[in-house]
């Protein structure tokens, strides 16, 4: 059987482009999530954003909070994954291609599916989150878990940092 690719040492010729668009490519990384800097709540909360995704991903038994994890299972789906894994294989097709610019927006572009396949876990029957407790129905006024303001929500968003 003979390789798709072979590479080999040396810093000249066909392996040294291909290293380099391998070095282009692996200097961004792209993050799903809350920031810090975008994790503010209304005044008078006593957490933001990113502590109370934390808090909802792994739950509370002190406070009764069960565990509704969003971004790594909204991430991991199987269908979901079909949404930006073509973004992410036409980013590594510019990279080869030495189309720099095109490696980013690429980048870019899953990036953005990602952040919309999180927001909407939360109202994807897929989640299997337990239901609100009746006693949070009726403070909430709402059954559906994570939901009040949407400010959580909203709050989740992407990045595509440069990791040189």
């Amino acid at each position: 059987m003979r390789p798709v690719v072979k590479v080999t040492k040396g810093a000249g010729g066909a392996t040294g482009k291909f290293r380099a668009s391998l070095a282009a490519l692996s200097k961004y990384q792209v993050y799903v999530g809350i920031p810090a800097r975008r994790a503010p709540r209304p005044k008078g909360a006593k957490v933001n954003n990113a502590e109370l995704m934390f808090i909802h991903t792994n739950g509370s038994p002190l406070n009764h909070i069960p565990p509704r994890p969003v971004i790594e299972p909204a991430i991991g789906d199987p269908d979901n994954r079909k949404l930006f894994l073509p973004e992410l294989e036409a980013a590594s097709k510019a990279a080869l291609a030495g189309e720099a610019l095109q490696v980013k927006a690429h980048l870019n572009r899953a990036g953005l599916i990602a952040q919309n396949v999180c927001r909407a876990w939360f109202v994807s029957p897929k989640n299997g989150w337990p239901p609100n407790a009746p006693s949070t129905v009726r403070r909430k006024g709402s059954a559906r878990p994570l939901i009040d303001t949407e400010e959580l929500r909203k709050s989740i968003t992407y990045v595509v940092s440069d990791a040189g």
